[in-house]
């Protein structure tokens, strides 16, 4: 009996996918507006898909510049794979989180499971307050004098598919499913036996279920510790202690997992250091300095003639705005080592917010923005009318070219999404040259996204004749961009690729003749944040002098 995803396995995943993206680094392929347009044939062949036979299709592989000096592998599958992949992880996901520790002990804190109908994959906080609450309840217990901070040596890229299929297992899923999984991951690293996806999210599913073991194994031998993904932190009554946890640590790492930490990032703290140096909670942060900042407004509102509530409402956004600006300016004053966890937490916030008050500092930052760019984008995107929609793509491009990571693809990719997301014919000719130069990087795909935003009828009669000949990810950049092609010629061409032996082309062209707006690249939202209002312009009057008291 074939083994096959659930109907509704499917449904969630493109649901999941069209709220939250395909991967947390790269824009999001054109390919699942388009589903939208086929969806019940995309759906009717994933239905009957058998998973013990299923091949998968070529990626896309990127190389996103990490904090320091190099660089990590980021990887975007077929929006078919994609799709698979997902619904997998999707229905193996409440065996994996019944395997984990438990949430409330505070130990595996990452990413617990909590699907629901809106396409949300897991709980609207990460993690990563339990994690640094479990850490500070720890280091203030008075029972520790050490802890130990470490993380495994490139995790994802090292995790063992045998050793996923074998959590799956111990988790109660199927030893048909698991095995079928396993296959899945062999194909997208090419018969390699290890490596998960940098960049789905259901790669998250399949990583903690392989780390759940180990959890159990420190707790077993009496080890105090939280977690939150590969990172770990010990707490050990001396320094004894600490070295025989890292011993055992690191032992049952490479024996039953062949995972080794970090060494230039595995280090022994004494509890002080570590509480003071270590907790970082960029939250906490603002709300530190907008607090100090609320105090002269304390002092006027216990005032007899303090400030209308209108008035204290206006200063609170103004300090709101100041906090996060200083905040973020602060955080990339080192150039060789900025803060970019905080920087991404504060283009996030600025986004829910629609503070355009960051996005001066953030072209004079641009390079060392980089590797965060997916929020930059966002963060532009969010804040920006369509009215400087040219000017964003503009200054966009001129940051790219200043920096040091101009000749990246990854880099070249969001900021051609940054500049088609709002592109409409009559544009900026500066913005098409910028745009063309990228293209040179990028290729077919993303000449062929102008093409359909721009209606360049030309450029999509030169290249439909021998489409075939383009690689999978080109030739469906070509079928939707046929809208830019006189209905006549569009369908006559479009009918003929429809019976394509290629799902995707087949359900391209379907799309492509249901449709024929210009295309928005999808810039999906900031995880953990409701969808917000048209952006508003609110003037701030400056803050009121309180009148003299009378003597």
């Amino acid at each position: 009996m074939a083994d096959q995803l659930r109907p509704d396995s499917i449904e969630w995943a493109i649901t999941h996918i069209r709220r939250h993206g395909d991967t947390d680094l790269l824009p999001v392929p054109f390919e699942y507006e388009a589903m939208r347009h086929s969806w019940l044939t995309v759906k009717a062949y994933l239905e009957g898909i058998d998973l013990a036979t299923y091949e998968t299709r070529a990626p896309r592989r990127y190389l996103v510049p990490k904090q320091t000096f190099g660089f990590r592998v980021a990887v975007q599958l077929d929006p078919i794979d994609t799709l698979v992949y997902t619904a997998l992880a999707y229905e193996s996901a409440q065996a994996v989180e019944y395997f984990r520790t438990p949430k409330d002990r505070r130990v595996a804190c990452s990413y617990r499971f909590a699907a629901n109908v809106q396409g949300d994959m897991f709980e609207k906080s990460n993690g990563w307050d339990d994690f640094n609450a479990a850490s500070q309840e720890h280091a203030l217990s008075g029972t520790f004098e050490k802890v130990i901070v470490a993380d495994i040596a490139d995790f994802y890229n090292h995790i063992g598919h045998h050793r996923v299929r074998n959590a799956l297992e111990l988790a109660g899923v199927s030893a048909e499913r698991a095995t079928n999984i396993e296959h899945l991951l062999m194909n997208f690293t090419g018969g390699q036996s290890r490596g998960l996806p940098v960049g789905p999210s259901a790669s998250v599913i399949f990583s903690e279920a392989c780390l759940g073991d180990v959890d159990a194994f420190l707790m077993r031998k009496g080890y105090v510790h939280t977690r939150y993904v590969d990172d770990f932190r010990i707490f050990c009554k001396d320094e004894e202690t600490a070295w025989k946890a890292l011993h055992d640590l690191t032992e049952y790492l490479y024996t039953a997992h062949r995972l080794t930490l970090q060494s230039n990032k595995t280090r022994l703290l004494d509890v002080h250091e570590f509480y003071f140096g270590e907790l970082e909670d960029p939250e906490a942060l603002e709300d530190a300095s907008r607090e100090q900042k609320l105090e002269l407004l304390a002092e006027m509102v216990g005032g007899s003639y303090g400030p209308t509530e209108m008035e204290i409402d206006s200063y609170t956004d103004h300090v709101v705005k100041d906090n996060i600006l200083e905040l973020f300016e602060e955080c990339l004053e080192d150039e060789d080592s900025p803060r970019l966890g905080l920087a991404k937490y504060l283009l996030r916030r600025g986004s829910d917010l629609r503070l355009g008050i960051l996005r001066e500092s953030v072209y004079d930052n641009f390079s060392a923005l980089v590797p965060v760019m997916r929020e930059v984008a966002q963060y532009l995107v969010a804040t920006t009318s369509q009215k400087y929609a040219s000017e964003i793509a503009l200054r966009t491009f001129a940051g790219l070219e200043e920096s040091v990571h101009r000749e990246l693809p990854f880099a070249n990719e969001w900021a051609c999404a940054i500049a088609l997301n709002r592109m409409q014919p009559g544009c900026d000719a500066d913005v098409l040259i910028g745009i063309e130069e990228a293209c040179g990087l990028l290729g077919v795909r993303w000449r062929a996204s102008v093409a359909k935003a721009l209606g360049q009828t030309d450029w999509v009669r030169e290249r439909k004749e021998n489409w075939q000949a383009a690689s999978p990810w080109d030739r469906r950049a070509i079928i939707w961009a046929a809208t830019a092609l006189s209905p006549d010629e569009r369908n006559y061409w479009l009918k003929r690729v429809q019976g394509s032996p290629d799902i995707l082309d087949s359900a391209m062209a379907e799309a492509t003749l249901r449709v024929g707006n210009p295309i928005k690249i999808a810039l999906p939202p900031p995880p953990n944040l409701p969808p917000l209002p048209a952006p508003q312009v609110i003037a701030i009057p400056p803050l009121p002098k309180p009148p003299a008291i009378p003597t």
